[in-house]
């Protein structure tokens, strides 16, 4: 929550990194982007879960792909691949898709700007846009255009990883750079610590960057920007100045690496893990209710 006490909106089709010291509820804000993804019935949710604990277990009843160390022990670096190539792939197919799109409005004659993007692509459908299309006798057809979520609740456990480590950081390092175009969207949270470790290509494509209390300068302009210092944003004491902090952590956050550079100050506020595992069983049910629910939900459902 912002300064006035109310909700700060985080972009739905950007790639969000959150990342903190130690301590700074980063699973936490994992967590709570993780479900505002899953409040919306069409969206696929990929939950790549490293830690034995499970602070992500909960996600895995509405799950379209679920992949944990605990239950997949040394395979889960091979499989989370497979995922990313998979998405990969995807993400291919719907740039042709949009290019075909494109091309055949102009083929049509008609005097529409061209698509760029899937999340573009859902907002334009139905409008008045559509309708041009229908009189031109152009179908588009959505399915098997649905937004896609990767929730990965600290990367740099496959990053750091000896025997993929490099193959896993290609993998996301692609879909970072083109996934956003074409709906497909990640929510990483990683220590603050580790963030030097992550590929530069990779930060530099999340235009959604959420700083949780980070008193090295470094690991701050890695999520920031060098020039969030210049512009007065202290990472390290983001609300008072003094590190007085209770049942809240004060954060910065920016959206945009260099052309919108705008920071936010606010605060993140601790939930039970109960509260989370409810939530998370509540939209899987209203999935079930719908018939939305898919891939490894679905399987886990069906038993």
């Amino acid at each position: 929550m912002d300064a006035t006490g109310q909700p700060v909106a985080i972009p739905r089709d950007d790639h969000v990194l959150i990342a903190g010291d130690p301590r700074t509820l980063v699973t936490t804000a994992v967590r709570t982007v993780a479900l505002h993804h899953a409040r919306f019935p069409a969206t696929r949710v990929h939950v790549y879960e490293p830690e034995p604990v499970g602070d992500l277990t909960a996600l895995r009843a509405l799950a379209h792909r679920y992949i944990s160390t605990a239950g997949n022990g040394g395979a889960t670096a091979r499989l989370t691949i497979e995922d990313l190539t998979e998405l990969a792939t995807e993400i291919d197919r719907r740039a042709a898709v949009l290019a075909k799109l494109n091309a055949d409005v102009v083929a049509a004659g008609l005097a529409l700007p061209p698509v760029e993007s899937i999340p573009a692509l859902h907002r334009l459908l139905p409008t008045a846009w559509t309708s041009q299309l229908v009189k031109a006798d152009l179908d588009v057809d959505l399915t098997g255009l649905a937004r896609h979520v990767v929730v990965i609740g600290d990367a740099i456990r496959w990053v750091l990883s000896e025997d993929a480590g490099q193959a896993f950081a290609d993998i996301l390092t692609r879909v970072a750079t083109r996934g956003q175009a074409a709906g497909v969207s990640l929510v990483l949270g990683v220590k603050s610590p580790y963030l030097p470790y992550l590929p530069i290509d990779l930060t530099d494509a999340i235009a959604t960057r959420i700083a949780l209390r980070m008193h090295e300068p470094h690991h701050a302009d890695r999520v920031l920007g060098h020039d969030a210092r210049a512009d007065g944003v202290d990472a390290a004491n983001p609300l008072d100045g003094h590190g007085h902090h209770n049942h809240a952590y004060g954060m910065c956050w920016v959206t945009g690496a260099i052309n919108r550079s705008r920071y936010q100050r606010a605060q993140i506020y601790a939930t039970s893990p109960q509260t989370f595992g409810y939530d998370a069983v509540r939209l899987a049910r209203a999935r079930r209710r719908d018939h939305r629910l898919t891939g490894d939900a679905a399987t886990r459902a069906g038993r």
